[in-house]
């Protein structure tokens, strides 16, 4: 069977080392390469062309993120595992966007590494565990906020942004003009749909989850 061939991308020469020689013990493991910066990687990936990429996301000039895009782009059929310290759910979430099938922490043991190197050479993708659950969290309040969002109508986003205001019922009803029983309306609505107690609760709210500015 022939050998997975993959090509190291991190600045910490001495990690490096330690990793192509923990892979090549594997015996069905070929290093082809290693590169401490992204722009030389990407053009001896594009020569090389080698099954797999493992990519650090931060470096010295250009980042991990901006490789994997190239990457991907000069070499589209290629794995790409990121292997970083970072479990940040936005560096997970544009690394899997960007082209990597796999993202392992360097925290990881090595089972963690070669079930990422076999599942990615297979086709398949690999999350470690411990970047899956704050991903979902991210992902499943990214949904709730954007649910929320949708279910506001332009009118009651409008007086949203008259409340951050610190404007009276009165004075809403006139900016917007509609009737103050229009405006009740209107806040008894807003605080069904944002889970909000009060003006000053509904307001927080709408901030905090970027609603209006």
């Amino acid at each position: 069977m022939k050998a997975t061939s993959i090509y190291l991308i991190d600045d910490h020469h001495v990690l490096r080392q330690a990793i192509a020689t923990m892979l090549e013990a594997e015996g069905d493991l070929v290093i082809v390469g290693q590169s401490g910066e992204g722009r030389a990687a990407i053009n001896e990936i594009a020569e090389l062309k080698p099954d797999l990429a493992i990519v650090d996301l931060k470096m010295p000039g250009m980042g991990g993120l901006a490789v994997i895009g190239e990457i991907a782009r000069a070499v589209p059929k290629m794995g790409i595992i990121v292997f970083t310290m970072y479990d940040n759910p936005a560096y997970v979430w544009e690394a899997t966007n960007g082209g990597a099938s796999g993202y392992v922490l360097k925290s990881a043991g090595k089972d963690d590494l070669l079930r990422a190197i076999r599942a990615v050479r297979s086709g398949a993708a690999y999350l470690q565990a411990e970047v899956t659950k704050p991903l979902l969290q991210r992902l499943a309040q990214d949904a709730r906020e954007q649910g929320r969002k949708s279910l506001l109508s332009t009118r009651e986003v409008q007086v949203l942004e008259c409340l951050s205001d610190g404007q009276s019922n009165k004075v809403i009803a006139s900016s917007l003009a509609i009737s103050e029983d229009t405006v009740k309306a209107h806040l008894k609505s807003l605080y069904e749909k944002l889970g909000a107690s009060d003006r000053a609760h509904a307001v927080a709210i709408a901030l905090r989850q970027q609603l209006i500015e």
